[in-house]
């Protein structure tokens, strides 16, 4: 056993911090968690090993409820899409990919993360692997291809379906292959030349979110409308990704209170990824400047900039009006870097939400949203040893606290 001292213990709960903490570690478990000046706890443990960081912050391991590990997540607009990984790469190429991002998330401080999608499993086999212990890494949670309509939102992944039992079979085919939930393609998103509307009916959607709860299995929904958001504040699906309320047409109201009160009636996790898009923008105004873009990629740099904006503006709305979000990056999509997308999440959302439910929201609500907070998400005693050890207190400023954690504990082990 050992006994790791901190100057202040953030221990995932909201609002919950304990000064002088002592936290034993009893291999990959917390066996126990106390303040230093609690004299009986600390006769009983005072033989065990001490490691002082007296003069550090603890806090949970983060969790990151929306990534997409088969993406290399760092390319210059116009270069690598879904669409050509699918058609070039190897699967074993793919799966390399997706542990080097697994990777590189670790070494961010994100000790969980749920993957919303991978071609032919590539994020369920990595998950395998370590879990089997053939490979360290992360935990994953992982689904299968998401679900879409035929040549809707990330087609290329395999997952296509239309009608009701056609999206009922695919849920349990999906299960019977070891995915952990369901991913639902509700609208349109970033695949190239997919129409802009609703994938699926009301019958269809309706059977998705019923098949994947008669198999105990949470579905998870991506809407980029205000109009599938509403829809589903309404339903009980376990978590909408990326949970567009605002849209650029001034007809409609961009900030509605009703889908709100029925996202938190109906007990709704909220996912943002409030900078998937800011890597695009960084590398098509680098293309701007060079002179060399072309008329659709200044639509497209400007398209970008506008749903960037609405984006940040949705997430401080929704956080007033105190919606249960955790933090997703979209790590892999487009240009949302496995090494950089929690700190760039964070520094955005920080501006608009006080650090200390960040902290609630990057460890255990997270950990709930995704049904890991039985295993991870705090720091409390039988829970699975994940942690970070921070110079800097990230009840003041989370981002820059987490930027380049100063240690990482995964399963008991510094990594």
């Amino acid at each position: 056993m050992k006994a790791i001292k901190v100057k202040k213990l953030y221990n995932g709960r909201l609002n919950s911090e304990l000064e002088k903490a002592d936290v034993i570690i009893d291999g990959e478990k917390i066996k126990d968690v106390f303040s230093e000046d609690n004299a009986e706890k600390y006769e009983l443990y005072k033989d065990t090993e001490i490691l002082d960081y007296s003069d550090y912050y603890m806090m949970p391991g983060l969790v990151d409820c929306h990534v997409h590990l088969m993406f290399p997540g760092n390319n210059l607009w116009g270069n690598v899409y879904g669409e050509y990984i699918v058609k070039n790469w190897s699967e074993g190429e793919i799966n390399i990919m997706a542990f080097r991002n697994a990777m590189n998330a670790l070494w961010q401080g994100v000790t969980t993360m749920r993957d919303c999608g991978s071609y032919k499993y590539a994020a369920a086999n990595v998950r395998n692997a370590i879990k089997n212990q053939h490979l360290a890494g992360p935990d994953i949670v992982a689904c299968g291809a998401p679900i879409t309509c035929t040549g809707g939102h990330c087609y290329y992944m395999g997952g296509e379906a239309d009608g009701p039992w056609e999206i009922r079979k695919k849920i349990r085919q999906q299960q019977k292959d070891g995915a952990d939930f369901i991913k639902l393609m509700g609208t349109y998103g970033g695949t190239i030349g997919v129409t802009k509307t609703l994938t699926f009916s009301d019958e269809e959607l309706l059977a998705a979110i019923d098949e994947a709860h008669l198999r105990n299995m949470k579905i998870a929904v991506h809407s980029c409308t205000v109009d599938m958001t509403e829809k589903l504040s309404k339903l009980n699906v376990d978590t909408i990704e990326h949970t567009v309320l605002c849209i650029a047409d001034s007809s409609r109201n961009i900030l509605d209170e009703k889908i709100v009160e029925g996202i938190i009636k109906n007990n709704i996790y909220t996912t943002y990824t409030v900078c998937c898009v800011k890597g695009n923008i960084e590398a098509l105004k680098k293309l701007i400047d060079t002179g060399k873009a072309t008329q659709a990629d200044i639509e497209n740099y400007m398209a970008n900039v506008s749903y960037d904006e609405l984006t940040v503006e949705n997430f401080r709305f929704q956080a007033e009006k105190n919606v249960p979000y955790v933090v997703g990056t979209d790590a892999g999509w487009r240009s949302s870097d496995f090494k950089t997308s929690f700190y760039d999440n964070l520094y955005v959302m920080e501006r608009n939400a006080d650090s200390m439910t960040l902290i609630h929201a990057s460890t255990l609500r997270g950990a709930r949203a995704i049904g890991m907070d039985k295993i991870v998400g705090s720091v409390e005693g039988g829970k699975q040893a994940d942690m970070l050890i921070l110079k800097k207190d990230p009840a003041k400023d989370i981002a820059e606290a987490i930027k380049k954690p100063d240690y990482i504990i995964k399963k008991g082990c510094f990594i």
